[in-house]
């Protein structure tokens, strides 16, 4: 009998065995540990404990220290209060669950948005995907965040708005924006794409249901919830904005054009430079995805496109971003990929592709520290994370935005 071809296993069975691993590897491993310490989820936990104990007033105090704030809209603490229903080692373990059902989930939705851009590569470019995200998605499980949730929703309003689907589209983006703010990006996109009904629809959901959530948390004074979150988000970005860990556009400008104490900048401009610098070089990506009114694309592989490189804009733009945070370009990685393969024949005798492929794959490696360790460097000015130190994510995601934003104009060229 004639042995399967992996290579042409189905989406669906390498989403399943990509599923299987990361259940294996995270819930599974620390099923029998008592030692599971996920920081970001400690804090989800917390604010759903408050809640149950009808401390809502407290949601956005901080929880194990200063930083380590609740920084998502009072929907969400409304929506993690079975949390504090949950003894805390169980809790975690089903947080974990939770992330590998939304790595699948994603991975699907991804699928899907390739399809609908009638894309139809090999199932394994799914696998190929996540290895080059593998950092990222570790850092996004022994942290306990909600990136992967947050891509989930954004990628659900992309598949819903292409398939005409307003009140669902706009219902997943209020939801991202609730619960993290630079979804908000999306938003302004649809405006400029005239897109009207959408925002509208958006805009309905948002203030609904976070209008609701804050009268169930706090009747007396609704309002308080949604001002005091606006001023945890105002107050807690620009003060970790240069910190080490911190993988934003804002904080590659400050490594490289102010005096930080890593000495890798050609420049020492004042912080205020810099940011100014960084919402100038921000501005202009947006507009080069919104501005242009012709494209060699149609409608909907357009979409999928402006989708996928505002996605990475989303990560970049944000005042903080972690390495975790990275998690959530899967759809742009798997685009990017999508094209490349189904181009293949004409794409491998560019050197352009070539190169921004060979770049993606060596900047994935970068983030290991067994690279680093290969070549005998096991600290970068007293910092063992070298790969932060570096930039290297920051530089990934401008690599992947410039390789997409190359191929979604290369089109015609390409197919000619």
């Amino acid at each position: 009998m004639r042995r399967l071809n992996p290579l042409k296993w189905p989406a669906g069975i390498w989403i399943g065995l990509i599923g299987i691993v990361f259940l294996l590897r995270f819930p599974l491993h620390f099923l029998n540990s008592d030692n599971i310490f996920l920081m970001d989820f400690e804090v989800y936990r917390t604010v759903a404990q408050r809640v149950a104990l009808g401390e809502a007033s407290t949601l956005y105090t901080p929880t194990s220290s200063v930083v380590m704030l609740f920084k998502y809209s009072p929907l969400w603490a409304l929506l993690f209060l079975p949390l504090a229903w949950i003894p805390a080692h169980a809790s975690a373990i089903v947080w974990m669950m939770l992330t590998v059902l939304w790595l699948c989930l994603l991975c699907y939705v991804a699928w899907q948005l390739c399809s609908t851009a009638d894309f139809r590569p090999p199932g394994w470019i799914i696998l190929a995907a996540v290895l080059l995200l593998v950092r990222s998605l570790s850092a996004e499980f022994l942290n306990g965040q909600v990136d992967l949730l947050w891509a989930l929703l954004v990628c659900a309003f992309l598949l819903f708005s292409i398939k005409k689907k307003t009140a669902l589209a706009g219902l997943y983006l209020a939801l991202g924006i609730s619960l993290k703010l630079p979804a908000l990006l999306f938003w302004v996109y649809t405006l400029f794409r005239r897109k009207f009904r959408l925002a509208t629809a958006t805009l309905v959901w948002f203030f609904f249901l976070n209008a609701v959530a804050s009268l169930i948390l706090l009747p007396a004074k609704p309002w308080h919830l949604a001002k005091t979150w606006l001023d945890v988000l105002a107050s807690s970005g620009p003060s970790r904005a240069f910190e080490i860990g911190n993988q934003s556009l804002l904080a590659l400008a400050g490594r490289f054009l102010s005096a930080d104490g890593y000495h890798l900048n050609i420049l020492s401009l004042t912080r205020s430079s810099v940011t100014g610098i960084a919402l100038i070089v921000f501005v202009f990506l947006f507009a080069i995805v919104i501005l242009p009114r012709q494209s060699p694309l149609d409608e909907k592989r357009r979409s999928v496109f402006d989708g996928a490189l505002l996605t990475i804009l989303m990560v970049l733009g944000s005042p903080t971003v972690w390495v975790a945070t990275y998690s959530v370009l899967l759809l742009p990685v798997i685009l990017a990929i999508a094209y490349f393969i189904e181009r293949r024949h004409r794409l491998w005798h560019s050197k352009i592709a070539i190169a921004f492929a060979a770049a993606l794959i060596l900047l994935s490696l970068m983030t290991h520290s067994s690279f680093w360790k290969a070549f005998g460097i096991r600290s970068f000015r007293t910092e063992s994370y070298v790969f932060l130190v570096l930039m290297v994510l920051p530089w990934f995601g401008l690599v992947l935005f410039s390789f997409l934003y190359w191929l979604r104009f290369r089109k015609q060229r390409l197919t000619a």
